[in-house]
């Protein structure tokens, strides 16, 4: 038995646990962004079976929604990594992208970058094609007040004032949950946050170190077959 499958082992789910939380690209799909559909499979079981299932992704609202839609889920979505919640209908906006922008302007004068094809549809932050060092990036904007987060698809430049997990915050004041009530899943550093914050951190096998070393269990698998494993240990499948 690995270290890792030993110190699992010793990380025990928490009981009760009434909801999941989980983040999108790399966690329900492969690193090609293909849906893994054992996961959706699972996850559709989950949400049918009454348990709250929420979305976190650093995505834009109209993939997101879309995917929610097809897969059948009724729960929250946190888009743009927290910058804003859809929810019953309404959006809300948590933060704009002013800062972002400035610190986007100015980066450009320093050096040659791209944003993505899907930033047309982003509103709360900018995010770029990973054509660049993301440290160089957060050197260069060291004096605004952004942070910028390496997804594994994308460099995010968003303001400070928000993370998926200060979302997941206010997600769980209108569903009356608690944080601690929440399962997490991801494998972006975007996710660190969320899986330390929640009452059971999981991450994917295929998550950077930093993310595996805050998460309460790490799965063997990658990507979607990670995260119904991650559902197996729990017992929700």
């Amino acid at each position: 038995m690995s270290f890792q499958e030993e110190e699992n082992k010793m990380k025990k789910p928490i009981e009760n646990i009434k909801g999941i939380v989980t983040d999108v690209d790399g966690t329900l799909t492969s690193m090609d962004r293909r849906v893994n559909t054992s996961a959706i499979e699972a996850l559709r079981k989950v949400s049918d079976s009454g348990m709250k299932v929420i979305l976190a992704t650093g995505n834009v609202l109209p993939i997101a929604y879309a995917f929610h839609r097809m897969i059948g889920l009724d729960g929250p979505i946190i888009a743009e990594n927290g910058g804003l919640l859809y929810y019953k209908g309404k959006i809300e906006y948590l933060n704009n992208i002013q800062e972002a922008q400035r610190a986007y302007d100015f980066l450009c004068k320093q050096i040659r970058v791209e944003r993505l094809f899907t930033d047309r549809w982003r509103v709360t932050e900018i995010a770029l094609e990973p054509t660049v060092d993301p440290d160089l990036v957060r050197r260069l904007l060291k004096d605004f007040n952004v942070n910028v987060e390496f997804s594994g698809f994308a460099i995010h430049i968003e303001s400070r004032n928000y993370t998926k997990l200060s979302a997941l915050k206010k997600v769980c004041d209108s569903m009356g949950l608690k944080l601690e009530e929440l399962a997490a899943f991801g494998d972006g550093m975007n996710d660190i946050e969320m899986l330390r914050g929640c009452g059971y951190g999981i991450a994917v096998g295929n998550a950077p170190e930093e993310v595996k070393k805050v998460a309460k269990y790490v799965t063997s698998r990658s990507h979607g077959d990670g995260f119904v494993e991650g559902l197996e240990h729990l017992g929700l499948i």
